[in-house]
């Protein structure tokens, strides 16, 4: 059986364990805390990092994006990611942008952790603009009703449904659904599945020494 080591409000592994489920495929789910220090995450990972996929002869797989292309080709049906170019381009680009924004997201969490005195005012309003930017696009290409890309639920929605969540739940003041309308009801007709409902994120603790 497939094992994913995953982190409760982790946007990257909640694509994959939505993916997981949405094609019925049978794994342990392994909840771990990637920031506490005496979680062996290199083990599986070099660079200490979820997901992680562990399938066969213990081999592991990382990197969000990877582990869905490999699901998809191991398992295509249902089928998430459309082999259509025109729809493949759309896929991929909302699937970087939902990327983006987490990462960037990531990079101002941290870094409004630590002491007021030893933030940087530039870094901070350098990552809300990257988030900002990139929501704005994504609100002009997803649909208002409907699916991301195609008549049919794709790696797109996975991706944007996961991304805003953890921004609703790690920065509660910034009110997205206030200034991207098209994004907020997309979330609102796809949270209602089953594969979205079982992978609602959860905060978890960070170790204060890292910051």
């Amino acid at each position: 059986m497939l094992k994913l080591l995953s982190a409760t409000p982790s946007p990257f592994a909640r694509k994959v364990r939505v993916a997981l489920l949405e094609k019925t495929i049978p794994f342990e789910l392994i909840t771990i805390n990637p920031w506490d220090v005496s979680t062996d995450i290199e083990a599986y990972n070099p660079l200490a990092k979820i997901p992680v996929l562990i399938i066969e002869n213990n081999d592991a797989l990382y990197e969000s994006s990877f582990i869905l292309e490999w699901l998809e080709l191991e398992y295509p049906n249902p089928t998430l990611i459309s082999l259509k170019p025109s729809e493949y381009k759309k896929m991929k680009q909302i699937q970087v942008l939902t990327d983006g924004i987490c990462d960037a997201f990531i990079l101002l969490f941290f870094e409004q952790l630590r002491d007021t005195d030893r933030q940087s005012r530039p870094w901070i309003e350098r990552q809300l603009k990257k988030i900002y930017n990139a929501m704005s696009l994504l609100n002009s290409m997803v649909p208002a009703v409907g699916f991301c890309v195609g008549d049919r639920f794709s790696i797109a929605d996975i991706s944007v449904v996961s991304a805003v969540d953890y921004l609703s739940l790690r920065f509660e003041a910034y009110k997205w659904q206030d200034q991207f309308k098209n994004l907020e009801q997309l979330t609102n007709r796809l949270s209602s599945r089953q594969s979205f409902l079982d992978t609602v994120p959860t905060a978890q603790e960070i170790d204060q020494s890292i910051i």
